[in-house]
C-alpha cells in the first residue's frame, strides 16, 4: 500500500511540475481590439457610419504594421493594402462570406493575400573609422632669453 501511495504522490508532483510547461506549449496570442467587438455583425451594423469604419480601418493598418514588424521576411508592402472604400468593400465581402467570423479574421486574410516573401536582410554593419592616434604635441621650449 505504501508503494501505491508513493507512486500516486510522484505522479501528482510530476503533473504539477509539468503543467506550466504544457500551458506554455499552447500559449494564447492576445490581440487587442478596442471597439464594441470584432464581429462581422458589428462591422455590418456600421455600414453607413464612415467615422466608425475609419476607426476599424486604423486598427487594421496598425495590425498589419505589427505583422510587418514581427515578420521582416513576409511584408505587406506599402501601397499594396487597400484603404478607404476599397478596404471597406473588401471587409464587406469578407463578412458576407464569413458572417460568424471577426474583423481579426479579415485582417489575417488581408495579410495572407497581400504579403510578399522577401529575403530578410540585415543592415550592413559598417565599422566606425578609427582615427590614427595622434602623437602628443611636443612641449614648447621656453623662448630664448627668458
Amino acid at each position: 500500500m505504501q508503494k501505491f501511495t508513493t507512486y500516486c504522490a510522484v505522479v501528482a508532483l510530476t503533473a504539477t511540475a509539468l503543467a506550466p510547461a504544457a500551458a506554455n506549449a499552447q500559449q494564447q496570442v492576445n490581440i487587442f481590439f478596442p471597439f464594441e467587438n470584432a464581429s462581422c455583425a458589428t462591422w455590418g451594423k456600421y455600414a453607413g457610419n464612415r467615422a466608425i469604419r475609419q476607426q476599424y480601418e486604423f486598427w487594421i493598418l496598425g495590425f498589419v504594421s505589427g505583422h510587418n514588424y514581427a515578420n521582416p521576411s513576409r511584408q505587406v508592402p506599402t501601397g499594396k493594402l487597400p484603404v478607404g472604400d476599397q478596404l471597406y468593400g473588401y471587409l464587406d465581402e469578407y463578412c458576407h462570406d464569413n458572417p460568424n467570423s471577426s474583423m481579426v479574421g479579415g485582417a489575417f486574410r488581408l495579410i495572407e493575400q497581400f504579403r510578399e516573401t522577401t529575403v530578410a536582410t540585415k543592415p550592413a554593419v559598417v565599422p566606425a573609422k578609427k582615427e590614427a592616434a595622434k602623437a602628443p604635441a611636443p612641449a614648447s621650449a621656453p623662448a630664448p632669453g627668458k
